[in-house]
């Protein structure tokens, strides 16, 4: 089973889809996604299949590197999963989550 990850910019919005672990985080590191970014920026987390801790490190990384930038992150369909590892690593305060 091959596990991937695929990024795709949908005007101010990036979709997420598949797995994002250790072993697929390094194909968008560094994220030159955000690059290309202004303002306000969605990411669209709904077809996320599975995260892993080393995943939410990534994903801390970019809102970091966003802000940075001037970029306004909101994640939206936050998978359960996501939400779990945040709310164990205490890290969910820092999740700019949007309903």
């Amino acid at each position: 089973m091959t596990v991937t990850l695929q990024i795709e910019r949908q005007a101010d919005s990036l979709r997420f889809t598949g797995t994002l672990n250790r072993d697929t985080l390094m194909l968008y590191s560094p994220f030159a996604l955000l690059n290309a970014g202004s303002g306000a920026l969605q990411f669209d987390l709904a077809a996320l299949e599975n995260i892993d801790t080393a995943g939410l490190a990534w994903l801390l990384q970019q809102l970091a590197a966003a802000k940075q930038q001037g970029l306004t992150i909101a994640l939206c369909n936050v998978p359960k999963q996501l939400l779990s590892l945040a709310d164990v690593t205490a890290v969910r305060p820092l999740l700019p989550i949007s309903d």
